[in-house]
C-alpha cells in the first residue's frame, strides 16, 4: 500500500507551537493571578457560598488556559517539531521540561478543584488558607511557575532576550507571590504578622526564589529584581482591590530589603556568599525592615474584621491577633527570628540553588536552540 508524505516545515511548526502556547500562558497566568487575590477578599466578604464564584471562574479558566498551552506545545512537539530546551521524552511523548511542568501543574490545580467540593462536604467550609485541597492548588501553581521558568530558556519562544527576561521576572516575581499567599493569615492581615513564625516561614520560603532568580535572570541585582518584581505584582493586586471597595490583603512582605542584602553580599564575594552568610544577611535586613514597619505604621486593633461572615474563622483570626500580641515587635522576639532565620534562609537558599540550575539551563537550552 503506498503512503503519502505530508511535508513539515519546521521553522513554520516551531512558531506555531511555542508561540501560541506564550500568549495562551501569559493570559491564563494574569487571570489567575488576579483570580486569587480576590478569592481570599470574596470569602472575607460573603463566606464560602459556590464553588462557581468568579474568582474561582479565574482562577480555573487561568490554569485551564496553563493546561491547554502545554497540550498544545507537547503535540506540536509529537508532530515534529523541534525541542528547544531541555528534553523531557517519556515513551511517545516528548516535550521541553518547562513545558511538561506547566503541564502537571495545571492538572494538579485543576486536580484540586473536585478535591476541595469533597472537603467541604466532608469536613465543612474552610476556615483557612492551609486546607489540604488549597496547599495542593498552591503547590500545583507553584510547579506551573517554575515550568514557565524553564520553559522562557532562550530560543524556546521566538522572543527578544529583554523580553525574554522580562517575562521570567514575571514568572519569579509570581513564585515569590505564591509563597506569601501560601503563608495563610500572614497573607490576609498584617495583624496577624507576628514577630516569631511569620519572619521564619518569609525565611524558609523566599530565598530560594532570589537564588532561582540569580540563575533565571543573572546579573548583580538578580535577587533584588526579583523581590522587586514580587513588590511591584503585590501591589498592584493590594491597589486594585483596595481600589475598588474590596478587602484587600496585608501590605506586600518586606522581602526586597532581604533581596537587596543577598545582592550586597554576593557582590562582596569570597565568604561573604557563602549560604550561611547570605541567610543571616537576608533574616536580619527583612526582619529589621518589617520591624520598623511594624513599629511606625502598626495596624489598629481588630474588632469585627472578618465581618461576622464564618464565625469559626473569625474565632481563628483573633487566635492568630493573640500571638501577635504575645510575640510583638517591640520585644526580644525579633532578635529570636533573625537568628533563628538564618539557618532557615540558609538553607532555603541551598535548595533555590539547585533547583534553579535546573530550571534555568540556558546554556543547554542555547546548543539545542543553535545546533
Amino acid at each position: 500500500m503506498a503512503t503519502i508524505a505530508l511535508p513539515i516545515r519546521h521553522g513554520s511548526l516551531a512558531r506555531v507551537g511555542t508561540g501560541i502556547p506564550l500568549v495562551v500562558g501569559m493570559f491564563g497566568t494574569l487571570l489567575s493571578w488576579f483570580g486569587s487575590g480576590w478569592d481570599v477578599s470574596w470569602h472575607r466578604i460573603f463566606g464560602r457560598d459556590t464553588f462557581w464564584t468568579t474568582p474561582h471562574l479565574f482562577i480555573y479558566a487561568g490554569v485551564t488556559l496553563w493546561g491547554l498551552a502545554a497540550l498544545f506545545a507537547t503535540a506540536t512537539a509529537m508532530a515534529g517539531r523541534p525541542i528547544r530546551g531541555k528534553p523531557l521524552v517519556v515513551g511517545p511523548l516528548r516535550a521541553e521540561v518547562g513545558i511538561a511542568l506547566i503541564g502537571i501543574g495545571a492538572l494538579v490545580t485543576i486536580l484540586a478543584a473536585p478535591f476541595d467540593n469533597l472537603w467541604h462536604v466532608a469536613f465543612g467550609r474552610d476556615v483557612d488558607i492551609w486546607s489540604p485541597p488549597h496547599l495542593f492548588g498552591i503547590a500545583g501553581g507553584a510547579i506551573g511557575l517554575a515550568g514557565w521558568i524553564a520553559a522562557l530558556a532562550p530560543g524556546v519562544f521566538a522572543l527578544d532576550d529583554w523580553l525574554r527576561r522580562f517575562l521570567r521576572l514575571f514568572m519569579l516575581g509570581n513564585l515569590c507571590a505564591v509563597c506569601v499567599f501560601s503563608l495563610n493569615f500572614y497573607y490576609i492581615a498584617a495583624v496577624t504578622r507576628e514577630a516569631l513564625f511569620y519572619p521564619l516561614l518569609i525565611a524558609a520560603s523566599i530565598p530560594a526564589v532570589l537564588a532561582i532568580g540569580t540563575l533565571a535572570v543573572p546579573g548583580r541585582w538578580a535577587a533584588t529584581a526579583t523581590a522587586g518584581a514580587y513588590t511591584v505584582i503585590a501591589l498592584v493586586g493590594y491597589g486594585m482591590l483596595a481600589g475598588s471597595g474590596w478587602r484587600a490583603p496585608a501590605f506586600p512582605a518586606l522581602v526586597l530589603a532581604g533581596g537587596v542584602a543577598i545582592d550586597v553580599l554576593r557582590a562582596r564575594g569570597g565568604r561573604l556568599a557563602h549560604p550561611l552568610v547570605l541567610g543571616l544577611g537576608f533574616s536580619v535586613a527583612f526582619v529589621a525592615a518589617e520591624l520598623v514597619r511594624m513599629t511606625l505604621f502598626s495596624p489598629p486593633a481588630p474588632t469585627s474584621v472578618l465581618g461576622g461572615v464564618e464565625p469559626q474563622l473569625t474565632r481563628l483570626f483573633f487566635q492568630y491577633y493573640e500571638q501577635t500580641v504575645a510575640r510583638s515587635w517591640v520585644s526580644w522576639w525579633p532578635l529570636a527570628a533573625a537568628a533563628l532565620g538564618a539557618p532557615l534562609a540558609a538553607a532555603s537558599w541551598r535548595v533555590g540553588a539547585l533547583v534553579g540550575r535546573v530550571l534555568a539551563d540556558d546554556l543547554h537550552a542555547e546548543a539545542l536552540a543553535h545546533p
